[in-house]
């Protein structure tokens, strides 16, 4: 699959099957985030999604990008009063939303050939499956959920 058509693919709908194509199924590279997140592993998110970072505060129900009021799902460290919020592509315009970091997250060009489906019990309803890169584990985010949980409708 080639870059423009990976990126054709994310622009134009981008539900589970598509995400999980783009990482497990894809040959070459792909450029991804790996988001720290409280309480679990880090998340593994491909780059193609997410069209800013905006600093903010992290107590927020949204975020405000482009006169938009964007629901915010939170993955950052309660503790901290300051983050990152990373606004995240849906079908439509209404199915965005800010996806509240730490910090800017680590960007990694992987190998699609090194990351491997991880055996593990998905036990959290807005996590759609574990992925291993060499010694680390990660979790690939299941958005039609998350969408769902912050009130936007899924496709």
């Amino acid at each position: 699959m080639s870059q423009n058509t990976v990126s054709q693919v994310v622009s134009d709908k981008i539900d589970q099957q598509e995400l999980q194509h783009l990482i497990t199924v894809s040959t070459g590279f792909i450029d991804a985030y790996i988001i720290d997140c409280h309480g679990k592993e880090p998340m593994l998110l491909p780059q193609n999604i997410v069209l800013s970072a905006l600093d903010s505060a992290t107590k927020v129900p949204f975020v405000e990008w482009h006169e938009l009021k964007l629901p915010v799902f939170s993955v950052n460290d309660p503790a901290k009063n300051q983050g990152v919020a990373l606004v995240i592509e849906g079908d439509d315009v209404g199915q965005r939303f800010a996806l509240m970091c730490n910090e800017m997250p680590k960007t990694i060009r992987l190998r699609i050939s090194e990351v491997v489906d991880e055996e593990k019990a998905v036990k959290d309803a807005n996590i759609f499956q574990y992925v291993r890169m060499a010694d680390q584990v990660f979790h690939i985010p299941n958005l039609a959920n998350i969408q769902n949980s912050i009130g936007l409708q899924a496709a």
